[in-house]
């Protein structure tokens, strides 16, 4: 069964089919046409939550042949997901007899608030529950404590992607929980992201793995924005420091490969580069920042953990040494 084709007498009372929606729907499946199904069993999904991921899911889902029911709290934004999904206005006939549950939401609050509901909570019994919302491991622990009450499967996952990226080769989807669960479910899961990692058991691997990513790549980037900023405060063209991102790049890939091989063993020796260097460079950093008017919060704050690694006496070892000293 393609995406949009459902079999007359097959529509759940009280749901809407909609083949295309007002906000790119159409333009959805065409580019999901040629896309072959991951999986040759049809799956009854619903997917919590309308905004830009989750339409994004939805319709993926529903691109490789699944039946998908949708629900938002405002209604209008459920049926203009498209793509053949089922819009339904009540969420308890909306995840009820479906095999999986999908929640994209703005954050585990708002599903422990629509889960407190008895009557959710009854119509999700035997199904499984995959968690999409953005949050701690500390949620997934709460979202899984909450599951096993309720007679619920549950994957807690984090997906690295833009809306956009969602079902191509740029998505990366990492799952946390059962790995009974997560092989039975692998082959649908694939339709949002084919590269499906299952992290740990551990239910907030997923999130935990999903924020030090994150961090990598929110500080990497703040770094990379001062970086530029310092060259224009100096008069420099920034141009000249992105041509050379393969160098800082491949420095940090570097440090990344000695960092894991260092911290696996707990052996921070070397003869590279001390920390008592590195501290030297920072300090450079902060004095030109200074000079040229800009902010010297980030590389102050930099400073200030590097020269406390050297204050614990760490300062003859090598960069990576900084890890042991990152626990309050």
């Amino acid at each position: 069964m393609t995406s949009g084709q459902k079999h007359p007498g097959s529509i759940p009372s009280g749901a809407v089919v909609s083949s295309s929606g007002t906000d790119g729907g159409a333009a959805f499946e065409r580019s999901h046409r040629s896309a072959k199904m991951t999986s040759s069993r049809q799956t009854k999904i619903a997917v919590i939550g309308s905004g830009l991921m989750g339409t994004a899911l939805a319709r993926a889902f529903a691109a490789a042949g699944h039946e998908v029911a949708v629900w938002n709290r405002t209604a209008s934004k459920a049926r203009a997901v498209g793509g053949g999904t089922l819009a339904f206005e009540s969420l308890t006939e909306a995840v009820a007899g479906r095999e999986l549950v999908v929640a994209s939401l703005s954050n585990y609050a708002a599903c422990a608030e629509l889960f407190s509901s008895k009557d959710v909570a009854a119509a999700l019994t035997g199904t499984t529950l995959v968690q999409l919302t953005s949050g701690s491991p500390a949620d997934a622990r709460s979202g899984l404590e909450w599951a096993r009450a309720h007679g619920v499967d549950y994957l807690d996952a984090a997906i690295l992607a833009y809306p956009a990226f969602v079902a191509t080769d740029y998505a990366t989807v990492f799952y946390a929980g059962s790995r009974a669960v997560f092989d039975r479910h692998h082959p649908t899961l694939q339709a949002i992201a084919k590269n499906s990692v299952y992290v740990d058991e551990k239910i907030g691997a997923a999130a935990t793995l999903d924020c030090a990513i994150l961090e990598a790549y929110y500080g990497g980037s703040l770094a990379v924005l001062h970086a530029a900023a310092m060259c224009k405060a100096e008069g420099l063209d920034p141009q000249a420091f992105f041509a050379q991102k393969n160098s800082f790049l491949g420095l940090i890939s570097v440090t990344a490969d000695a960092a894991q091989d260092m911290i696996a063993r707990d052996d921070f020796s070397g003869a590279q580069c001390s920390l008592n260097t590195h501290v030297a460079a920072i300090e450079h950093i902060v004095r030109l920042s200074g000079d040229a008017r800009i902010s010297t919060r980030f590389p102050r704050e930099l400073l200030e953990n590097y020269r406390r690694a050297v204050g614990a006496g760490l300062g003859e070892q090598e960069l990576p040494a900084v890890f042991r000293t990152l626990k309050d």
